[in-house]
């Protein structure tokens, strides 16, 4: 059986081969697949379509895709189980590179089964190897880990060395990204023994940069280097420029966390020299943003600020918000360093532009997705109503037609008592049998019919839900939004004549309250995008394993700015950092939510305290602040939804979705939130996250 597929393989590969050349020239991929459509629904054609689908998956996915379904199509009359199982695995692989990871597996676990029935075992490793990588993109690890070993055990008992170096180093990967960098080291140690033992030399030097990587993440920054340059060495002899930037570039942010600046600065040169030259401009961004801010560091101001401009003028070119976003941040800071505060100012309005703009992206699409949805359901709903009358219509006519029946019958058994009283018990038998059972269909239809009725008022509750859904939408919206523009739109008002007048005190008390207005509607229009997915039940959680003390400081440093326009003494404290098990989004969002309104109910010269502890099983988090505190009779409602208005330091007000979804989301993650409030004598708000569990050997 093998030694046949062998031969089939052999012939197509020449088949295909013809087909790539014509007059001794490449055709492009284009003409090929005319030249494959026009071929006759055969086998060849099958694996030219597949060989086809894989050549352009990384060129035109949606080509791929579609060169794929016709296989599929072809295969299905054709009754060959190897090349059905071929092309859903190429199916497999067209749906990973469109992310539809939930239908890949499905084509991958069909087409598993069917070469575990014929017996192929190297295509067998090789799914799974697939299926692998797909569970490792969904965060499903325990999963991902079972696959790579089961595909480890085949390519082992088939003694392919070269594919069980590819699934160790996906395993080396996997271990990576979970943060078990000791797992990670054994494998990608073992990984570059084996390939050094089967001279596969193009693939070593990668496998000594991964090795480095790791020794880079576990802080260990020298043995990081000796490895970065080891394979430095080996990609010196190779023409591959690619992997070489992507060293150059780890090299240097490695001396830059030594603070070697300097040798920073050269490995810098020489990653933006070569990435200049095969014009990787999205690479190139990092590196010049890298040297910019190594150059800041050693007071070189000017040199720093070249490159960093030269960074954020490429990331603009190239329509990168995120790079832009964090280089216009860089450039910020680089500025206030040296008193240069109109620049700075000028590059924190930038970022802040930035901040907006990929917010605003982002609610347009939400609330798009949120309207078309609405739409569709509501059609939905409307023709699943329509069917169900007339189902009903139906069931009702093929009732009185058994009725009609059954009188007919009844009279026509009267007729015969006049005639024959003998063969009217007889056949009164066989009628009584007969009416039974039609009463037995009668009451099934009756009992199907009032199931329908019940669901149709169902559907009619639930499509008055979703329109009233929608209003209250809208009616967050029309409040909670309008409420701070119109306050802004006064202030913008006031703005030329306290210009006019020169009084520069209440302009900067005005620019004050301004700045609190924006943050209060970028913090609005958060919540609403976050209530937005919640109620299409599609807001993502993905847990994982996060260093508490660093996320909790990432938060608190957006906010740190905001605190000190109101002088607002910010403080952080915590006894050992952990690790918890949480949805790192989740966890920003609560933070985030917390803060901003520990900010905007504390006056000015106020204190709010940040602090984390722990005990064996739960990592502990507290945001005081000295704000004005909550009423005893309102404290049971703060975690509701629309609970009402309350009132703020500067006479603003909120719809209370923040704390809603603070509840929501520490419930989600397996935690508690609680609050400890007194009028006018501030507020503490806990909450509680399960530490991360580190995995038994």
């Amino acid at each position: 059986m093998k030694i046949g597929i062998n031969i089939i393989f052999t012939l197509l590969l020449c088949i295909s081969s013809t087909i790539s050349a014509i007059n001794g020239q490449t055709v492009n991929l284009d003409s090929i697949r005319i030249n494959v459509r026009n071929q006759q629904n055969d086998t060849v054609k099958v694996y030219n379509l597949v060989d086809l689908s894989y050549r352009y998956l990384k060129v035109q996915t949606d080509t791929s895709f579609a060169l794929c379904k016709l296989a599929l199509t072809i295969v299905k009359d054709l009754n060959h189980d190897f090349y059905y199982a071929t092309v859903l695995n190429q199916m497999g692989l067209a749906n990973k590179y469109l992310a539809n990871y939930d239908k890949a597996l499905s084509f991958y676990q069909e087409s598993y089964s069917l070469f575990d029935s014929l017996h192929i075992n190297s295509e067998k490793a090789s799914i799974l190897n697939r299926m692998g990588n797909i569970y490792k993109r969904k965060g499903d690890y325990d999963k991902s880990l079972e696959s790579f070993l089961s595909s480890l055990r085949i390519y082992k008992e088939i003694k392919d060395s070269i594919k069980i170096t590819y699934v160790i180093n996906n395993l080396a990967i996997l271990y990576y990204e979970i943060s078990d960098f000791d797992k990670s080291l054994v494998y990608q140690l073992n990984n570059l023994e084996l390939r050094r033992k089967l001279e596969v030399n193009d693939k070593i030097p990668i496998t000594l940069m991964n090795i480095g990587n790791i020794y880079k993440a576990t802080k260990k920054y020298e043995t990081a280097l000796e490895y970065y340059k080891q394979s430095l060495d080996l990609l010196e002899e190779s023409s591959s420029k690619l992997e070489k930037v992507w060293l150059l570039h780890n090299i240097a942010s490695t001396y830059e966390q030594l603070k070697k600046y300097k040798i920073a600065q050269d490995y810098y040169v020489k990653a933006i020299k070569i990435k200049k030259e095969i014009g990787d401009k999205e690479s190139l961004i990092n590196s010049l943003q890298g040297m910019g801010n190594v150059l800041i560091k050693t007071r070189k101001f000017s040199e720093g600020e070249k490159y960093l401009v030269e960074s954020f003028q490429l990331a603009k070119e190239i329509g990168d918000l995120p790079k832009q976003y964090n280089v216009a941040l860089n450039l910020q800071k680089a500025y206030e360093r040296q008193n240069q505060y109109k620049k700075s100012l000028e590059y924190l309005k930038i970022y802040n532009e930035i901040q907006n703009s990929i917010f605003n992206e982002e609610y347009i699409k939400q609330v798009t997705s949120l309207e078309q949805k609405y739409e569709a359901e509501k059609r939905e709903q409307q023709i699943a109503f329509l069917e169900k009358e007339q189902a009903i219509q139906k069931l009702e006519l093929s009732k009185r037609k058994i009725e009609t029946k059954q009188k007919s019958f009844q009279r026509n058994i009267l007729i015969l008592v006049s005639v024959l009283a003998i063969s009217l018990l007889v056949y009164y038998f066989k009628d009584n049998k007969k009416r039974k059972k039609l009463n037995q269909i009668l009451v099934k239809q009756n009992n199907k019919i009032t199931d329908q009725r019940i669901e149709i008022v169902k559907q009619n509750d639930e499509l008055i839900e979703s329109n009233k859904t929608k209003d209250n939408l809208f009616q967050i919206i029309a409040h909670d939004l309008r409420s701070p523009l119109v306050f802004m739109d006064s202030i913008a008002q006031l703005i030329p004549h306290w210009v006019e007048e020169q009084d520069y005190d209440s302009l900067k008390k005005l620019s004050k309250t301004l700045k609190l207005s924006v943050n209060n509607v970028l913090s609005l229009i958060d919540n609403l995008l976050t209530w937005a997915l919640n109620q299409q039940g599609k807001f993502p959680y993905k847990p994982e394993n996060l260093k508490l003390k660093e996320n909790i400081l990432e938060t608190i440093e957006i906010y740190r700015p905001i605190a000190e326009i109101k002088n607002i003494d910010l403080k952080f404290t915590f006894s050992k950092n952990v690790m918890v098990f949480a949805d790192r989004n989740m966890l920003f969002t609560v933070m985030r939510n917390l803060l901003n309104n520990a900010v905007k109910f504390t006056p000015e010269k106020g204190e709010i305290i940040v602090g984390i502890d722990s005990n064996q099983q739960f990592a502990k988090v507290w945001v005081t602040d000295s704000g004005i505190g909550i009423p005893k009779e309102k404290r049971e409602m703060v975690f509701e939804l629309a609970n009402g208005h309350g009132k703020e330091i500067e006479g603003e007000t909120g719809k209370g979705l923040g704390l809603f979804f603070c509840k929501e989301f520490i419930t989600m993650n397996n935690g508690d939130i609680f609050i400890e409030s007194a009028k006018g004598g501030g507020t503490t708000i806990t909450f509680t996250l399960p530490l991360f569990n580190m995995p038994e050997n």
